[in-house]
């Protein structure tokens, strides 16, 4: 029986696989040289709590071989346990062997990978940058202490942890423990430990198998780096000259300081870079102070490492992911000396408010926009919200008696003999008359239909402004938030769809269309992977779901997973037999397996139902050559 038998599946007629009888797999969180990773709910412990749970391949059935495998497989759990100790590490929870297969079982970290973060063509601010390297070199200096290489450090393995704004450093599935020998150099089990590493930031003795941990400083330079220019680092040209990386040019305004520091951790030959994370840690905390400015604030607010990333020419403040971090955190509306509310919004001190009015109107501005952005970033705190705005208002209005008990003599009447001084009270703003409740769910259904139907007919930028309408009017509305994602990834928006497919999901975590159209955004931004994960979410929250189903196809195949492409495409096809652009991209997935028959029989079901189908008869003519007729 070979490995690919032995993976547990997830099929829709099938209850989900439990391993160790006792992890529920509830899906696929990814798959790697080393073997797949799932998430998992722990079904021994009240609540059932999710886990992650990793299938390690051992490549061999061999007895002799498994033997060597289980005693590396012990050897690595055991330093697993050790490194998991760190609070910004997984700790290990299980290890256990089941049908010659090996698992791990670790903490789920919940929150968002740097991939999110660090986006083509975006650049960071240079003291963001510094912040970075200096949290991930902190924990990297930890597991080099531990005599440790972790090997496959790069974006989508530093986590941005929700319930603290920490980065997590995962997927140790690839550490080597220094002093222990691998085994038998010419087993499989040896080879399939050597080459290990991601292009792009895996330096050139890792690359020839020989991984040290300046390795590892190769690998959180590029990072930096990566983060710094917006370029990725396989997409680096090398110096002609030198040799070495050319990513100066991407970055001229750097400061020389930093960028000595940056080129150090990316020699090409290890013997000139920092010996390990500790060295690269020390002169990183030796640069100048001004410099270093971000990176204190950053140790008070790790979350605000997450709102980085400019264009070259601009800054847009929509073009933030707006994810999780607020949402997830449990935070209720605070005051910071009764004149500072959350999110930067400063209100005015009493030295610069001129007349009472300004300050009332001020205050109903403030009050109106706390209630707003409270709503949209924490909607699952609605039992805390009512307590928080009640705080603000009472913070708020001692604040204005305390001001109106300070007016100049200049903003307050003149007395006369025998009455005493009374404070002045801010005049009342009449309310313009409220709609019921009837006339004003008429409304927001009728906006909501007009706006669908411009959505529909591809009308983007009017189906838009009627979402944004309809926001106004119910601001936690998650239909509509998605609907304004939807069409602003129509128009080719990316940035700003993402921020709108973020609202709708902090609104419904579980809405399948939203995260749907997440993963469309991830695509238009080339994170072909990410936007995978969150098709195959999209069709387990809800099977019928045909759209997500194609999109799952079509990624699948786009990475080169053709027959698990075709299955996600039958899917689509049972669901609606008249998608041209399934039966396509099934075709193809065929035409890679070498099923050529097949192939142009779907390639022609597809010109059946659009003559004009993209790509399907100049591939059902190469079906046909390799076929002879």
């Amino acid at each position: 029986m070979g490995h690919e038998t032995m993976h547990p599946r997830f099929e829709q007629d099938n209850p989900a696989p439990i391993i160790g009888k006792r992890y529920k797999l509830i899906n696929q969180l990814g798959m790697g040289g080393f073997g797949q990773s799932f998430l998992a709910q722990d079904l021994h412990l009240p609540g059932f709590p999710r886990c992650v749970v990793k299938r390690l391949l051992a490549k061999t059935n061999d007895p002799r071989h498994l033997k060597t495998a289980r005693r590396l497989f012990d050897t690595e759990a055991r330093v697993l346990y050790q490194l998991g100790k760190h609070d910004q590490i997984p700790t290990l929870y299980a290890h256990f062997e089941e049908n010659q297969e090996f698992y791990l079982v670790q903490e789920f970290i919940e929150g968002e990978p740097l991939t999110w973060k660090v986006i083509k063509g975006k650049k960071w601010p240079e003291g963001k940058v510094i912040a970075l390297l200096h949290d991930i070199l902190e924990i990297l200096a930890f597991v080099h202490q531990q005599n440790v290489i972790h090997r496959d450090i790069k974006p989508a393995n530093l986590i941005r942890r929700h319930r603290d704004g920490k980065l997590v450093l995962i997927d140790f599935g690839a550490v080597k423990q220094v002093t222990i020998p691998i085994g038998d150099p010419d087993s499989e089990i040896a080879e399939s430990t050597i080459s290990v590493g991601t292009q792009g930031y895996i330096s050139n003795e890792q690359l020839a198998g020989r991984p040290r941990f300046c390795s590892d400083v190769y690998a959180v330079g590029m990072v930096g780096i990566q983060a710094l220019t917006g370029v990725r680092p396989k997409r680096l040209d090398e110096n002609a000259v030198t040799g070495e990386l050319d990513w100066r040019i991407h970055a001229p305004d750097v400061s020389p300081e930093f960028a000595e520091v940056l080129d150090r951790m990316i020699l090409y030959d290890f013997r000139d870079r920092y010996p390990t994370a500790v060295e690269a840690l020390e002169s990183l905390q030796k640069l100048p102070p001004r410099l270093l400015e971000v990176l204190q604030a950053s140790k008070v607010d790790p979350a605000s490492m997450e709102e980085v990333g400019t264009t070259d020419s601009e800054t847009d403040s929509t073009q933030k992911d707006s994810g999780s971090t607020y949402a997830s955190s449990g935070l209720v509306p605070t005051f910071h000396q009764e004149e500072t509310l959350m999110y930067g919004e400063t209100l005015p001190t009493t030295s610069s408010v001129k007349q009472p009015q300004d300050w009332h109107q001020r205050w109903v501005e403030m009050r109106s926009h706390l209630w707003k952005r409270w709503q949209r970033k924490s909607v699952k705190q609605w039992s805390m919200l009512g307590a928080g705005v009640a705080i603000a208002s009472t913070a708020l209005s001692l604040v204005l008696v305390r001001l109106n008990s300070h007016q100049t003599p200049t903003s307050t009447p003149p007395s006369s003999p025998g009455t005493s001084i009374q404070s002045v009270t801010p005049p009342q703003i009449p309310a313009s008359p409220k709609p019921t409740p009837r006339s004003l769910a008429q409304r927001v259904a009728n906006l909501k239909a007009e706006a669908d139907r411009l959505r529909k007919q591809r009308q983007y930028q009017q189906a838009l402004d009627r979402y944004d309408q309809l926001i106004k009017l119910k601001s936690n509305d998650a239909q509509a938030h998605w609907g304004r994602c939807e069409s602003l990834n129509g128009l080719k928006r990316p940035d700003q769809a993402m921020v709108a497919c973020n609202d709708a999901l902090a609104l419904n975590p579980d809405y399948a269309e939203a995260l749907w159209s997440k993963g469309k955004v991830l695509r238009q931004q080339d994170r072909i992977l990410e936007a995978l994960r969150l098709f195959e979410e999209a069709t387990i929250l809800k099977p019928d779901f045909t759209d997500a189903w194609l999109s799952r196809g079509s990624s699948l195949q786009e990475v080169g997973r053709s027959a698990e492409a075709i299955d996600a495409l039958d899917q689509a096809i049972a669901l609606n037999r008249n998608l041209a652009e399934a039966w396509s991209i099934r075709g193809s997935a065929l035409w890679n397996l070498g099923r050529f028959d097949q192939a142009v029989a779907s390639l022609d079901k597809a010109l059946q139902i659009q003559p004009n189908a993209p790509g399907a008869s100049a591939l059902r003519r190469q079906a046909r050559e390799e076929l002879g007729y």
